[in-house]
């Protein structure tokens, strides 16, 4: 982006080359869709590889194995090129798999803790903007706690961010989930097996 402000296309190449390249390189070895066939079986049902390093790859963080921090720390920061590095197809199975049926909003062992739950619901917004955004406007059942938004964004702010992303759905515009990027994995992985 900054190249595009100050009119250096090189930059903005060079940018959008290093989008790419972790676009790509996530939605292969970190983001598990169902259909993945880059790690092993046995991942798929975490969405996420955690950690990759020489041969290892580990469901956690360096500073936790709680899935909910594993999740929200692969989701920050949320800013516009989140649509590309997390496709709508990956957010969608990753909230039914971890954080669906009120497991986001309760706040028991088995829910999400006041910590986290603005990113994930920043993040839902990526494949379910109304629902996201009917959250930051009217919290759970009803109640809003001014501890679900630390001091890096507002309310506002994170109603805005669901607010344009429902804009963009209702206008039908070309998707900016990385929706492109699956499908060309997609023909890749045919490709490979000999299918057109």
């Amino acid at each position: 982006m900054w190249g595009k402000v100050i009119g250096d296309a090189n930059m903005e190449k060079r940018g959008n080359l290093m989008l790419a390249l972790q676009a790509r390189s996530f939605n292969t070895y970190f983001y598990l869709l169902s259909n993945s066939v880059i790690q092993p079986a046995r991942y798929l049902p975490n969405k996420l590889a955690g950690i990759l390093f020489e041969n290892k790859i580990d469901y956690a963080t360096w500073f936790s194995d709680d899935p909910v921090v594993i999740h929200a720390t692969h989701m920050i920061p949320i800013n516009p090129s989140s649509s590309l590095t997390r496709p709508r197809v990956f957010v969608r199975e990753e909230w039914d798999a971890v954080f669906s049926h009120g497991r986001a909003t309760k706040d028991d062992p088995e829910g999400v803790g006041d910590d986290w739950k603005r990113i994930l619901h920043a993040n839902l917004a990526l494949a379910d903007p109304k629902e996201s955004f009917k959250f930051f406007r009217d919290g759970v059942d009803g109640y809003w706690d001014n501890r679900w938004v630390d001091g890096s964004a507002s309310r506002t702010w994170y109603l805005v961010w669901a607010a344009g992303l429902m804009e963009l759905e209702s206008r039908k515009a070309p998707p900016v989930t990385g929706s492109r990027l699956q499908m060309a994995r997609e023909r890749e992985i045919r490709r490979k097996q000999g299918r057109k």
